[in-house]
């Protein structure tokens, strides 16, 4: 499952791995090995990051791609054969709402860390 949400995240979108970390809410020592366990698997690579020469991006390959497309193909094959009732319009209306919920989480937990550490100083 880590190395699959791992996939789709790079799949999406070019990130260092503490950006990609920091997304996942995952620890960025966890992203760390999963990254490199997908990048011996050859489904990622590095690229070089404009912004910073030591935090590199990475990107799916060729066969990280395809690999994830048929991940995908396969689970909405499944959710159509298990809840073939619901469309697609109710589909993305839930996951824009699941989406807002959790942005509306990190903020808030960002929040939180943040009045912690200003009683701690």
């Amino acid at each position: 499952m880590a190395e699959r949400a791992v996939l789709e995240l790079f799949y999406e979108v070019q990130l260092t791995v503490p950006d990609a970390a920091r997304r996942l809410s995952m620890k960025r020592q966890f992203v760390l090995r999963i990254v490199t366990g997908l990048m011996d698997k050859q489904l990622l690579e590095r690229q070089p990051n404009p912004e910073h020469r030591r935090a590199y991006l990475c990107v799916p390959t060729a066969a990280g791609r395809d690999l994830f497309e048929e991940i995908h193909r396969r689970e909405v094959e499944m959710l159509h054969a298990l809840l073939g009732d619901i469309n697609q319009t109710e589909v993305v209306a839930t996951l824009r709402v699941m989406t807002r919920v959790a942005t509306a989480f990190e903020q808030l937990a960002g929040e939180l860390d943040a009045a912690v550490e200003g009683e701690a100083l």
